[in-house]
């Protein structure tokens, strides 16, 4: 039986739609990593794994993209696909170049 691994982290140190890009890619290129939704407002990730993954290895993808720092805030167990809550949208609409 397969059993994916859903956790919900705090990012800080995002400020515009290029820093949710660049999390969402770093943490997608983690081996092991699913699935990886990341927004804005709240700043938040929530991330699917076929295994639990150590905080640390999220953490140093994160880091090697930029001054991001993760905290896990809720963890959940699914032995379905996980669904994405209503809240999760694309937030390209109106993009800020800060971080570039």
């Amino acid at each position: 039986m397969f059993i994916m691994q859903v956790k919900m982290f705090e990012v800080k140190g995002m400020h515009c739609e290029g820093c949710v890009h660049t999390v969402r890619q770093a943490l997608q290129s983690v081996p092991g990593v699913i699935d990886a939704q990341v927004t804005l407002n709240p700043a938040q990730a929530i991330i699917s794994m076929e295994d639990e993954l150590p905080l640390s290895r999220l953490q140093e993808a994160v880091s090697q993209s930029g001054h991001y720092n993760l905290s896990e805030i809720q963890e959940q167990t699914s032995t379905t696909s996980a669904k994405r809550p209503s809240f999760f949208k694309k937030w390209f609409s109106h993009k800020k170049s800060c971080c570039s």
